[in-house]
């Protein structure tokens, strides 16, 4: 009988926390260039609609950090999830490994094929 495998691939979470990370360090970086840009305006655009412009940039800027504080929070959540998972798996086996065949019987009882 094969073992139940609560394991998560970890190449596959290696994947999904690389791209995670890739959008991070281009959110960024996006957000780095509108800072620059914005300080560009204020420094040589003195008006009116100026003061609107820099109204809805500190706006949309404060948004963009809350969204990528939620990527980086998915992120943590999702890398601690991993572990926390293979490390239940882990602890399952070794419980379950001391049962010797028994385990088989209570698998096969709430598992029948």
């Amino acid at each position: 009988m094969a073992a139940l495998n609560l394991k998560t691939d970890d190449a596959v979470v290696r994947s999904v926390l690389a791209t995670l990370e890739g959008h991070i360090d281009t959110m960024m970086r996006a957000a780095t260039q509108v800072q620059d840009v914005n300080g560009e305006i204020q420094q040589h655009f003195q008006a009116a609609c100026s003061s609107k412009y820099q109204e809805k940039i500190a706006d949309w800027q404060n948004r963009y950090q809350q969204l990528k504080s939620a990527y980086q929070s998915f992120h943590g959540s999702f890398a601690a999830g991993h572990t926390q998972v293979n490390t239940a798996h882990d602890e399952a086996l070794a419980a379950g490994g001391g049962w010797g065949g028994a385990s088989d019987e209570v698998l096969n009882g709430l598992n029948p094929r």
